[in-house]
């Protein structure tokens, strides 16, 4: 077997996030390219998440979720908080958020999963293009709609946490 077909074989997706942040910042791995090293207390590293096959959810579903602002405000409810408004992103936190489930028997379970998974591709290639554009006005419009999809995001979220326009308010305001 040649080394890079070994390699191929050992390709883990993932997402990753640093252990430390302001707010959620978890991307996907889709190559296995990107490891932490360090992720001991020092304030470096971060924690990569896998899905067990057991679990039918996309990687892009629970990236949505777990960048949304219920789940980072929740997160940042008994997170640890340091200087400079910055919390712990930590395993024993994340561990802690209540992620939903997907009954993929339920036409609107599996409809809003697909819709989250379709809005987080979206925004994955948003984000490329946004690195590649080299035009201020470019980078402008692509931001707009970099804003609008995150906002489309927290709404799906809101909807499947079944938030009522109170809680959504407060989840808004934090």
């Amino acid at each position: 077997m040649s080394p890079d077909r070994a390699l191929g074989a050992m390709e883990q997706k993932k997402l990753l996030t640093p252990s430390i942040a302001q707010s959620a910042s978890f991307t996907l791995d889709e190559h296995d390219f990107y490891y932490f090293i360090g992720s001991g207390g020092g304030g470096g590293g971060g924690y990569g998440i896998t899905i067990k096959p057991a679990y039918a959810i996309a990687y892009e579903y629970l990236l949505g979720l777990l960048n949304s602002k219920l789940l980072d405000a929740y997160l940042k409810s008994f997170s640890s908080r340091f200087r400079g408004g910055i919390y712990a992103y930590s395993r024993q936190y994340i561990e802690q958020l209540p992620i939903r489930t997907i009954d993929f028997s339920n036409p609107e379970d599996a409809v809003q999963h697909d819709q989250m998974v379709e809005l987080v591709e979206r925004m994955l290639s948003l984000n490329e293009r946004l690195d590649e554009a080299k035009i201020e006005s470019e980078r402008t419009v692509i931001q707009h709609q970099i804003d609008a999809t995150d906002r489309r995001i927290d709404r799906l979220v809101y909807e499947l946490y079944g938030l009522s326009d109170e809680e959504i308010e407060i989840v808004e305001e934090t």
